[in-house]
Formats: structure tokens, C-alpha cells, sequence
């Protein structure tokens, strides 16, 4: 009887601890519904009481927006964030469709709010059209173009005129210098998105420069770009190749590993891992690359080399496949997903966290090249003059009044530096009566890059002044790439060796 009554008791605790566990659980359930519930009507009581006695009109969209943007920043991960519907449809065109409907003319703001073109891209409708670098673009279907607080209007405005529907009419009111302005009718059409710029440099190194990662689509984007461009290299000649990943802030997973899938062979070249099994995800590398085994391959990397980015300078690290020059990359180790909101916009919202080939994740850490060469970095005092020339505009006026004057001597635009540069030391020696002194470096530098802004000069590198760049080529030419491979992996090897054995210390001590 005794044995009996025991047997019964256990059987009643053993039934008990999970229903008592049931029962806490629907609980909890009813009190987060019911939370919830108090939560969402606050919300409703807050924005009724605005709308009816706050002293001026209430957008109640924007409360409702704001509301989301702050359940989401209360997560506390950066990544994780509301984007508005414009910001989500431009997202769309640029990142995933690496497409859009337009004109094919890149533009920017001058110092004085006007809209001015760059570059019209060639095969597209700015072209055929013949607008020029430093043509500015007045109107817009009539309304007028220019940015600052007066009119409200912004560069994302701009280009929201500018895109739209494939074969839809757009005209367009240009200024160009010594002329009346002047209308003229465009018409949208399909605009491929650059992302991949490519030069051979001495001695048959290849040049690659990845400035973000797009397309989902494998026969378009980033993807499509870079294999033609490095079939280019190859049917050239190429040597060995740098992969410049400087700048580049990452973009999409899959277009980050294909492009490391053109260099790696075997094993994984990215895992990713969340919260929920479904975005557990494994990236193996296939047998069949693009890129020759025996070509040298030198990343160039930097502290805004993020994300994506970081797959692929991880993958060639971790691998032996390269090397890494530069600086430590910014350590954004998390995955994205984009969740839409009808009428809202989308939720950028973090999955998971992704891992390179040897299972090191770099969030918040970054990746350390096997190199590092630090860009030239003015003193403090240099910084503030520099601030100070750039604030008052000092150099963008310089050299377009150059421009304009030489175009008005010649009637042409100018296309070489040289005869700019010949007169930046006494300019130079100007802004320092004026109390600005600035070095000649950064004046020659700033001068160049918004001369080519100018007058439509694509510069793919520069080699006078980069000094990462300048030490992979020197690294190819004396033939190191092998061996500073060869040294890391070896060290690699020996602190894993060292790990496992202070690992078994441990274990035997205990």
C-alpha cells in the first residue's frame, strides 16, 4: 500500500510541474495580451487628445509614424529602423532592382543651392540629349530647381522629378554658361545603377572598385559588372588584381557572395545565424571560379568597408586566397531583412548574425589587414583651416570661376588639370594672407576632384596621392602577396594549436 501510494505521488509531480508550467505560460500570454491591449489604446488616447486640443493642426500620420520609429529604435540596434516610402521604393530601384526609369545624369548641389550636372551617362537620354558637366538644371517640367530652407526643397526632391515611368516625357530648363537658358524634352528611359569601376594599371595589375553591392538579379548589378570587368582584365593579360572595397558600405548578401565565389573554391564563404532556424543559412563556395587560382589578389580596405563588404574581405582573408591592405573595416556583422508596411514604408529589421569561413564574427570588431597603411591625416590645426576654406566655399569658387574663364578664353571646357594646378601655390599663398593655411596636398587634392566634378572627368584612381594604393602595387611588384599569406596562415594555425592545448590544460587541471 505504502509502494502504491509513493509510485502516485511521483506520478502526480511528474504531471504537475508541466501543467503548473501551461498555466504560467497562458499566464504570461494573457498578460502580454492584455499589456498590449492597454499599449495600443494609450497610443489611440494619445494621438485622439493631440488632434483635439494641441494648440496647432496634428499630422496624424506622422504621429503614427513616429510611433513606429520608436518601438523600433527602442530595440536598440542601429540596423534596425523605419524607412519612409520614398526612402523604401528608392531602396527598391537602387539596391535590389540596381534600376530605375530616368535620364542618366548624375547631378549634385553647388555651395549656392543650384542643381548642377556631373556627368550624363553614356547611351542614355542625357546623352543623346547633349547635356554637359556644369550644365544647370533650372526647372523641371516648369517648377523650379533650388535647394535650401527658402523653398523646402531637397536633393531627394530633384530626383524624385527626374525618375519615373520608362517612356514617360520630362523637359528640362538648362543654363549653360555664355548661353540663354534653354528647354529641351527627354524621355525616361531603363537606367542601369553603376557599381563596379575598372582600370589596368603598370605592369598588368588589374584594377577593381566595388562601391557597393546590388541587383538581385545574377545577370544584372553588381554581379554582372564585376565578372566583365575581370574577363576584361583577363583577355588583357592581368598579373594579379586589387579589389578595392574602400568607402563601400555593403549592400546585399547574396551579390557579396557571388563576387567572393569568383575567388574561393571550397568550403563556406559566409553562415549566417538567428533566433529563428529559418534564417540559419550556410554559403558554400562552388568549384568552378572566375578568377585564376594562381592570379595575386590585394583587398584594399578601410574604416567605412562595411557589411557586405566585409563578407567578401573575410572570405579572401580567412581563406589564403588574399591579402588585405589598408585599414580595420567598420565591423557591421548583422544581416538585414525588409519587411514592407502598406501606406507606411518598410521595417529594416535584424535577422541574424553572419560569420566568415573560419566562424569569427566581426560585428562591433571589424577585420585587421594583414597590412595596415593608414591615409595621411592633417593635424589638428591643418583639420580647422580646412574646415574653415571648405565652410566659406573658398576653392569651389576658385576653380569654377576658373572654368568659366577658361571656357570663355577658348570656348571650350577645359579637360586638363595641369594648367588649374600651375596656379593653386599662388592661390594658396592667398588664402594664407587671409589667415587660412592650408597645405598644398589637400588644396591640389580638393581642386582635382572638384575640377573633374566640373567638367565631367571620371578619375578611376589617382595614384599621386593614394598611399594604399601605391603600397599594393608595391607589395604585387616585389612578389609578397605569397609569403604574408603563408605567414598568416601559419600563425593562424599555431595560436589554434595553442588554444587547443591550453583548452586540454584546463580540462585536465579541473
Amino acid at each position: 500500500m505504502k509502494r502504491f501510494t509513493l509510485s502516485f505521488i511521483v506520478l502526480v509531480v511528474a504531471i504537475g510541474i508541466p501543467l503548473l508550467f501551461i498555466h504560467s505560460n497562458e499566464k504570461n500570454a494573457t498578460s502580454d495580451k492584455q499589456i498590449t491591449k492597454d499599449a495600443l489604446k494609450a497610443l489611440e488616447n494619445v494621438i485622439q487628445t493631440a488632434e483635439q486640443n494641441y494648440y496647432e493642426p496634428v499630422d496624424k500620420h506622422a504621429m503614427l509614424q513616429g510611433a513606429i520609429k520608436g518601438a523600433l529604435a527602442a530595440i536598440g540596434d542601429p540596423y534596425t529602423y523605419l524607412l519612409s516610402e520614398r526612402d523604401h521604393q528608392r531602396s527598391v530601384e537602387n539596391l535590389y532592382n540596381a534600376e530605375f526609369g530616368g535620364l542618366g545624369v548624375s547631378i549634385y548641389p553647388d555651395h549656392r543651392g543650384f542643381i548642377k550636372i556631373s556627368k550624363p551617362m553614356p547611351g542614355t537620354p542625357a546623352e543623346s540629349a547633349q547635356l554637359k558637366a556644369g550644365d544647370y538644371i533650372t526647372k523641371v517640367n516648369g517648377k523650379r530647381i533650388y535647394l535650401g530652407e527658402r523653398t523646402g526643397m531637397t536633393l531627394d526632391d530633384v530626383v524624385d522629378l527626374l525618375r519615373g515611368a520608362v517612356d514617360t516625357d520630362v523637359t528640362l530648363t538648362v543654363q549653360r554658361k555664355f548661353l540663354e537658358p534653354f528647354d529641351i524634352k527627354l524621355t525616361r528611359a531603363k537606367i542601369s545603377i553603376p557599381s563596379v569601376t575598372s582600370t589596368l594599371l603598370e605592369d598588368k595589375i588589374g584594377y577593381i572598385r566595388i562601391t557597393k553591392f546590388i541587383g538581385t538579379d545574377r545577370a544584372g548589378g553588381t554581379e554582372e559588372e564585376f565578372n566583365k570587368a575581370l574577363a576584361a582584365h583577363q583577355r588583357a593579360g592581368m598579373q594579379a588584381l586589387i579589389l578595392d572595397l574602400r568607402s563601400n558600405q555593403g549592400g546585399l548578401l547574396d551579390a557579396a557572395y557571388h563576387i567572393a565565389d569568383a575567388f574561393i573554391s571550397e568550403g563556406v564563404i559566409v553562415s549566417t545565424r538567428g533566433r529563428k532556424s529559418e534564417f540559419d543559412e550556410e554559403y558554400p563556395a562552388n568549384s568552378d571560379i572566375l578568377c585564376d587560382p594562381e592570379i595575386p589578389v590585394v583587398v584594399l580596405v578601410d574604416e567605412y568597408s562595411a557589411s557586405a563588404s566585409e563578407i567578401v574581405a573575410g572570405a579572401i582573408k580567412d581563406t589564403g586566397r588574399g591579402i588585405l591592405v589598408g585599414e580595420k573595416t567598420y565591423g557591421k556583422g548583422v544581416v538585414q531583412k525588409r519587411y514592407p508596411l502598406t501606406g507606411i514604408g518598410a521595417m529594416s529589421l535584424t535577422i541574424s548574425s553572419y560569420y566568415t569561413p573560419n566562424g569569427t564574427s566581426i560585428d562591433k570588431s571589424g577585420i585587421t589587414p594583414q597590412v595596415h597603411i593608414a591615409e595621411v591625416v592633417p593635424n589638428r590645426i591643418e583639420q580647422i583651416m580646412q574646415r574653415f576654406v571648405a565652410e566659406r566655399n573658398t576653392v569651389e569658387d576658385f576653380v569654377t570661376n576658373w572654368i568659366g574663364a577658361e571656357i570663355k578664353r577658348t570656348g571650350e571646357i577645359p579637360k586638363h588639370f595641369r594648367l588649374l594646378e600651375a596656379e593653386l601655390p599662388q592661390f594658396r599663398q592667398k588664402l594664407a594672407d587671409d589667415g587660412f593655411r592650408v597645405s598644398l596636398r589637400w588644396l591640389t587634392l580638393r581642386a582635382e576632384q572638384l575640377f573633374n566634378l566640373n567638367v565631367g572627368i571620371e578619375r578611376i584612381v589617382n595614384l599621386r596621392y593614394d598611399t594604399q594604393l601605391q603600397e599594393a602595387i608595391r607589395i604585387i611588384k616585389a612578389e609578397e602577396v605569397g609569403s604574408i599569406i603563408q605567414l598568416y596562415l601559419t600563425l593562424n594555425q599555431t595560436l589554434k594549436l595553442m588554444g587547443q592545448e591550453l583548452q586540454t590544460l584546463l580540462n585536465t587541471s579541473n
